[in-house]
């Protein structure tokens, strides 16, 4: 396996924003991919890592993390919406559990 280098681990940033729009799964595959990439990257090339260029990914996967907690949020907050919803409506049927 070759080193990935600045540029694809970028990439690779980019494409989990944008798979985090779309499908979990394929989220969860860019994400495991990009972690194994960076793992890789650091073992290699270790303290001649320029570090201005760590922390702009640094700040790219933070970024990506808060996006990951807001879409967390959304999702709970729907399905809690949900669940009130349907309590209601037994609750109305005379139906509560």
């Amino acid at each position: 396996m070759t080193t990935p280098d600045l540029a694809e681990l970028h990439m690779r940033l980019d494409a989990l924003e944008t798979a985090l729009a779309g499908d979990v799964h394929d989220a969860s595959a860019q994400m495991t991919e990009y972690h194994e990439r960076l793992h890789l990257y650091i073992a290699e090339v270790g303290p001649q890592a320029p570090v201005e260029a760590l922390r702009g990914l640094l700040q790219l996967q933070n970024s990506l993390l808060l996006q990951m907690h807001e879409r967390k949020h959304v999702i709970g907050e729907a399905l809690r919406a949900a669940r009130r919803t349907e309590h209601a409506s037994r609750a109305y049927a005379g139906d509560a559990r």
